[in-house]
């Protein structure tokens, strides 16, 4: 039986125009293929989502019927078999390097889960706007809120992180949040339980801009800032 050392978790809810992709960049990685596992949680789609995924070259497709995002990954993250569990988006595409870069990020002391940022495709102002983000807010925020509050933070981001399977056994498991919240929450309980959640730039993967189309990106950002506060000073992941 061969020993895997990495379980990468896809949910995916009518993602049959860009799990191809997604699962087909993972096949690329510079990695030894018989020691990474790819997982799609299908959550309930009423496309053509499972068939894609398995016929791009999933080792497993699930279907999960509670929806949500979280409820999809922690399906994916119990059928996992590997030693660390990465997810990714189903509008995703990862780099060559991307397991690489993580088995590098986990390695250092005191880090229990990485993350890292998206490539968009971006261009003028909303490029810089965004860079900014992963710079200053991503980095440094749960420093500057530790500081202020006296009580530790963590930013992930939910298509691009992943941790010891572990870690997210003595955090019970990925919290049941829909959608927003999902990766602020994980984010919390992680570095107040376990350890540090380091956000590192070189981990940059490319995805989907639709959500900023379809709500523009102020009020999206606003919305993810909003939301991240409530999560931060919740005393349900204290």
């Amino acid at each position: 039986m061969r020993k895997i050392k990495f379980s990468i978790v896809i949910p995916a809810f009518n993602e049959e125009e860009s799990i191809e992709k997604a699962v087909k960049s993972l096949l690329r990685l510079n990695y030894n293929r018989a020691k990474y596992e790819i997982i799609v949680v299908d959550n309930g789609s009423t496309d053509k989502t499972f068939e894609k995924a398995k016929s791009a070259g999933a080792d497993k497709v699930v279907v999960e019927l509670t929806k949500g995002t979280n409820m999809a990954r922690e399906r994916g993250r119990r059928e996992a078999k590997g030693e660390i569990i990465a997810f990714l988006d189903g509008d995703s595409e990862v780099n060559p390097d991307w397991l690489i870069n993580i088995e590098k990020d986990l390695a250092i002391k005191g880090v229990a889960a990485v993350s890292g940022p998206y490539d968009y495709g971006f261009t003028g102002l909303q490029k810089s706007l965004s860079d900014w983000n992963d710079r200053m807010v991503s980095k440094f925020v749960p420093r500057l809120l530790y500081f202020i509050f006296r009580r530790k933070a963590g930013v992930l981001i939910g298509g691009n992180f992943a941790g010891y399977a572990n870690v997210f056994e003595k955090i019970g498991g990925l919290p049941a949040i829909k959608f927003w919240g999902d990766d602020a929450a994980t984010a919390m309980l992680i570095s107040r339980k376990v350890g540090t959640v380091l956000f590192d730039m070189e981990l940059k993967i490319k995805s989907s801009p639709r959500r900023f189309k379809k709500d523009g990106y102020l009020q999206l950002f606003y919305h993810y800032i909003t939301t991240y506060m409530k999560i931060y000073f919740s005393k349900k992941y204290k």
